[in-house]
């Protein structure tokens, strides 16, 4: 590892900034992991986005539906394909404390900088159950963690995120809470301790201009840019510069995309289903790898396949993605 197990609170500091994108895990016709497809997504994220950084495995990626030796193979890939050149994250949440120590000290020898852990979903009704499972995880791994707080779990609160952040290696927290409310409560508990993002891009710029959020970790950075179009890297560095008004006028070009993806893809499963296809097939429109989903998660319908698809074309964001598609092709020729 680049730090020792006392060092994650510091190193975190220096790496978990700037717009990070969650990538879905991408599954060929056969139901094997596509790796060359996955590869190919991050490098396009890494080398035609400027992503910042990449989190691997997580909700985004089905890790419900991956088996532990899938998703330590995925942690390779991620490792290989980015080659040292942007930090990554890696998802090992599990139910089992012991399943999760396995898969954290995987991603901790195969190079990855971080992992990241959801909250116990059963078994964990209270603050000192939720410490305890975090404490057994923490003892056996050097590897930096970031915790994941979701609605859909027992919530933690600033009191437990006080005794959690007391760990030698909880260094981040990604709060998937819509609320603003718990969030900035969260920020005056443990913020100088360790690394906050919210997991939504759209209140981002508000988070960095007036709350002095540093770090989006969200699946929508990959969804709403394409090569020569990068607004949400853009609007965040015009934030960083003090060029509010630049930063404003391009935080606003994205309310097209935002109404999309209100409509097709209604956060962490709302809507009655995880949409999980609507995502790969978004990435599938600009010019990336997406595929088939497992279940739980349902496939979309060819009808609705066509109106989002045409959704997207309004924005013009498909456009964009095909211009510079064919603007690499001229290039490579």
């Amino acid at each position: 590892m680049k730090y020792r197990k006392h060092e994650a609170k510091e190193y975190a500091k220096t790496v978990l900034k700037g717009v990070w994108t969650a990538l879905p895990t991408i599954f060929a016709a056969d139901d094997r992991l596509d790796e060359a497809g996955n590869a190919a997504n991050l490098e396009h994220c890494i080398s035609a986005l400027g992503i910042a950084g990449h989190y691997c495995a997580g909700n985004v990626g089905e890790f419900w539906a991956l088996t532990n030796e899938e998703r330590m193979r995925l942690v390779e890939i991620n490792v290989e394909a980015a080659r040292g050149r942007v930090p990554l994250i890696a998802g090992c949440h599990h139910q089992n404390p012991y399943e999760a120590v396995e898969l954290a000290q995987h991603a901790q020898h195969a190079g990855m900088d971080f992992v990241i852990i959801l909250t116990p979903y059963m078994a964990a009704p209270n603050d000192d159950a939720v410490f305890d499972y975090f404490r057994f995880v923490c003892e056996r791994v050097d590897i930096g963690i970031v915790l994941f707080n979701t609605e859909q779990t027992y919530p933690i609160s600033t009191r437990l995120a006080r005794r959690l952040s007391a760990l030698p290696n909880i260094c981040g927290f990604k709060q998937g809470v819509p609320k603003p409310q718990p969030t900035t409560a969260l920020r005056d508990a443990i913020g100088r301790e360790v690394e906050v993002s919210v997991a939504d891009e759209a209140p981002f710029l508000y988070n960095v201009a007036v709350c002095g959020d540093r770090w989006l970790l969200n699946y929508c950075p990959h969804l709403y840019q394409v090569p020569g179009y990068t607004p949400v890297n853009d609007y965040y560095r015009a934030a960083l510069a003090s060029d509010m008004n630049t930063a404003t006028e391009i935080c606003r070009s994205l309310n097209p995309l935002r109404s999309v993806l209100a409509k097709w893809i209604p956060g962490y499963g709302g809507g009655g289903r995880m949409a999980i296809a609507e995502q790969k097939f978004w990435m599938e429109c600009i010019g990336m790898t997406g595929g088939p989903v497992r279940p739980p998660c349902a496939e979309m319908g060819e009808e609705a396949r066509e109106q989002m698809r045409a959704d997207l074309e309004a924005t013009g964001l498909v456009g964009k993605a095909k211009a510079a598609a064919a603007k690499a092709k001229r290039r490579a020729a």
